[in-house]
This record gives C-alpha cells, structure tokens and sequence, in this order.
C-alpha cells in the first residue's frame, strides 16, 4: 500500500456483455447498484469493516481492512481506508490509501462521529514477532482521508486481532464514561489460548477509559467478535459481546461503565461447533420488541457442512443473557455461514420497514461448472421470530463478482445499511490482473430489491434449535495506554467488477 496500483489489464470479457444484455452502456455514470474491488498489484487487500456516511460532506460508504505486502518485499502489512461517494464507485472523489506505520498494521472495524469530523477505525499492530508482542490500536480519520490522531491500547505478548468497534449511545459521566465514548472489541492468543479485549476510549483524542479481558478460568478459548450496546431500555448502559466459549457460541453482558463482567449463554447449536461473528441491537422506538441479534454458524457432529446460525437474545435485570430464539439454514451440500449483521433504516429496500435483520454471510457450494464455489449471500429476517423476511419485491441474493459459480472466490465481512440500498464488503481473488491474487471487495446493493446484476436470487429452509446454558467470565483490568504518530497515506488505485444502472 505504499505505491499506487499498476494499472490493470482489460477486463473481462463477460462484464460487457452482461451489461449489454441487460441494455445499459458499459460503466453508466448513474449507477445504483455496484461492484467494485481495488488493491495493489501484486500486493493481497481485504476489506473487515464498513460504514454508511451519514455525517460527513458527500454520504455514501467507507470502508477500512488490511494489506498485505507481496513476498520479497520490505515492510509488513497496512491498514487500508476506502470512502466511496453517492452512487458511483469510480473517479473524484472518492478515495482509497494505505496508512503505513512501519509495523504489521491490520484494519478491523470503522464508525462515523456524528458531528462530521470523520471516522475511528479499530485495527491491531505487531510490534514484534520475536518474542510477540502486539496490541490494539484506535485512529481517528478525518473525511477526507487524513489521520487525526493514532492510539495503542495494551501491548500483549500474544498474537492482537481487532473486530468492531461502536460509538456509544450512552454513558454516566460520574463515572467516566459519556455518550460518544469509543467501544471496540478484539481477541488475542497467548500460549495457545485465546482471550477477548474490550476497550473503552472517549472520542476527542481516543484517551483510554478502561480496558478489559475476558477468559475462562479453565483455560477454554474465548472469542469476541461482535459488540452491541444496551441503550434502551437501560439504566446501566452496559455492552453486550458476541463470539463463542471453546466450541460453543456465545453472547456475554458488560457493564459499560467499567467492563465489569455480569453474564453469559452458550449453545452448542448443531452440536459439531459454533461461532458467533457478530451481533446487532434491534427493537425499542421502531414497534420492534428490543433485544439483540448475533450471527454465526455451526455444524453438526458428524462433519457435516457449516450452516448459517442466528440466535435472538433478550437482557436486563429481570432476564440476564436470556436467548429467545435460535435457527440454523443452508441446502444439505453447501457450507454456509452468516458473518454480519445490521437493521435496515426504512428507506433501504422498497416495502421493508424500518427494523429488519439484515444479515450478509457466505457459501461454498456446487454452483455452476464450479464444484466449490465461494460466493456472498444477503438475506433479511424479522427480528425475535427469526423468520425470513418475505414481501413482493426482495428475495435472498447470492453474489460472485467473476460470475457466480465461476473461478475464483468473493467472501463478506460486514454489512451496512443506508438510505436507498445498502453495502457489504469482503475480499475477492477472482483472476482480474495476472499476478494480483486478492483485492478488496466492495458492493452497493440496490434499492428496489437488494440485487445487483451479478446476483441470483437464493433461498434456504429454517429451522429451529435448542439449548443453552450460563457461564462466568474472569475479567481483569488493563489500564496502560500510548500515544501513536499518526500515519501518512498513499493512495490506491482501484478497477471496476460491475457498475450498473437499475432494471
């Protein structure tokens, strides 16, 4: 990421003629839907996070995630930030750069400030590879792709990974804590176990409030991936986290106000391994019961494919970690899993109210003359019943940017909702650039329906699982904090997959 991109070669072939036979001009300025994946030749991007810009100048979406330097070259890998305005994926002004620390530096998670000064990105940084040592960091960028500030949170000896990161609704200032506060989330091994991390930071200049982590006494492997607040109704403004207790998925309470662990439930699910990926509040002033979602997938014992795993999840006083609901779906033959989640806002897709689960996930399956294909799906869901979302204009889709089914793979890491549409973004290693095996992959997806001319409608059965059970997390606290230079930037250039107009 510290040079700009190589020019491409032609593209293919089966893109023009797609948007021929669809009777659209190839790359039309005025494009609602879209697919775009960008990166460095021969360098390896992927894209972990996403935003709908609401707050700064020119809307549209912003994405964060991470490169990787090719073999034989000096320096490690660089948080990389796309901002793409309106609909048009292409030319001024978005922008793509590559912040460089001189360190291993990934991209996890991003979220806009509401007064429009920009963005805070969670990523980790490797400090040292002999012996480990790594640690959390905070940025803030501002609009226009400029580091404000740069802030490392609790060196470890142990392997960092950095998931999501939120802005707080909430908070009691006696206590230190205000709405606007930074919350990120993130996992880190240590001596082949795993522990989760979870920081508090305020938002002016990312000064660290508390940092906590969480791991069994036993020593299982913990995972937090996902991480969602309790702000209404609450009186204790506290966080809930979503990932999983050794095989198990899970979901674990927080006091937001000093990281203080209050509760937690497994499930097993199908029995043969689960994980939560993220999660997502839901309810309150939209008529919508609250209570919160978490995504992920499980299997069974016997080896079986993966299947896509949501569970509904009530908490409180009265009902602490209380799991209402939990499905599983996907064919027989597929590996499928759902990666993330959000609601829609009401003006995303036609006739679907405000509220909806919008859940982004993956699948491999025998598509096409491709016996494992890896492609992207979306589909909507009714929050606590868990059904699948139907009405007369929005289907499940299945995506795959070098025509679904082809060589190649698209993955998704995160979803966004926005006014008129919405965007997921992942990676991407079909075959565009000889010698450039992994780009950042962005999607728009449409008003009317959620499609995009390389999609095809995608359906599964539902059904039901059982079980779950508490548990109690050890939750020491971690204070030390570092300031950081903010980074330089470079910019990045980037190639079309599809850029069409709506049917």
């Amino acid at each position: 990421m510290n040079a700009r991109r190589n020019m491409r070669g032609r593209r293919p072939r089966w893109i023009a003629l797609c948007l021929l036979a669809a009777g659209l001009a190839p790359f039309a300025a005025a494009a609602q839907s879209w697919e775009v994946h960008s990166g460095l030749n021969p360098h390896k991007e992927v894209l972990r996070g996403v935003v709908d810009v609401r707050y700064c100048p020119g809307g549209g979406m912003a994405s964060v995630g991470a490169q990787e330097m090719p073999p034989g070259t000096p320096g490690g890998g660089n948080i990389i930030v796309e901002r793409v305005y309106a609909t048009t994926p292409l030319g001024a002004p978005s922008w793509r750069y590559s912040y460089d620390s001189g360190y291993s530096e990934y991209g996890g998670g991003i979220v806009e400030y509401t007064d429009g000064s920009g963005f805070a990105i969670v990523a980790s940084r490797v400090e040292s590879t002999s012996p480990q040592l790594t640690r959390l960091t905070i940025s803030k960028i501002d609009c226009n792709g400029n580091m404000v500030w740069h802030r490392g949170y609790s060196l470890t000896a142990g392997y960092n990974v950095s998931w999501d990161i939120i802005r707080a609704n909430t908070g009691t200032p006696a206590s230190g804590t205000n709405p606007g506060d930074l919350v990120a989330v993130g996992e880190y091994n240590v001596s082949g176990l795993r522990y989760v991390r979870v920081v508090r930071a305020e938002n002016t200049m990312g000064n660290l409030i508390w940092t906590r982590d969480y791991s069994m006494p036993t020593g299982v492997p913990t995972s937090g991936r996902g991480i969602a607040e309790v702000d209404t109704p609450s009186a204790t403004d506290h966080l809930v986290v979503a990932g999983g207790l050794g095989a198990n998925a899970a979901i674990f309470e927080v006091d937001g106000d000093t990281g203080a662990f209050v509760c937690g439930t497994q499930s097993a699910g199908l029995g043969g391994g689960s994980i939560f990926n993220d999660i997502v509040r839901h309810g309150g002033s939209t008529g919508i019961a609250p209570g919160f979602t978490a995504v992920g997938d499980t299997r069974a014992p016997t080896g079986a494919p993966s299947q896509a795993y949501v569970a509904s999840y009530v908490t409180g006083p009265t009902a602490p970690c209380a799991l209402k609901k939990q499905v599983h779906w996907g064919a027989g033959t597929d590996h499928e899993s759902a990666q993330a989640v959000t609601t829609t806002l009401g003006g995303s897709f036609s006739a679907v109210p405000v509220g909806q689960l919008l859940i982004a996930g993956n699948v491999v399956g025998p598509y096409s003359t491709n016996p494992n294909s890896a492609d992207v799906w979306t589909h909507l869901m009714v929050p606590n019943t868990l059904t699948p979302f139907v009405s007369a204009t929005y289907t499940g889709q299945r995506y795959g940017t070098f025509a679904a089914g082809l060589s190649g793979a698209e993955t998704v890491a995160d979803v966004a909702e926005s006014t008129g549409g919405g965007y997921f973004v992942g990676m991407s290693t079909s075959p565009w650039v000889a010698g450039d095996s992994q780009y950042g992959y962005s999607t728009r997806m449409r008003f009317s329906d959620s499609r995009t001319m390389c999609s095809v409608p995608w359906k599964a059965p539902v059904a039901l699982l059982a079980s779950s059970s508490a548990f109690v997390l050890a939750d020491p606290r971690y204070d030390p904090s570092v300031w950081l230079h903010p980074l330089p930037r470079s910019p990045i250039k980037a190639d079309f997959c599809c850029n069409y107009s709506p049917l």
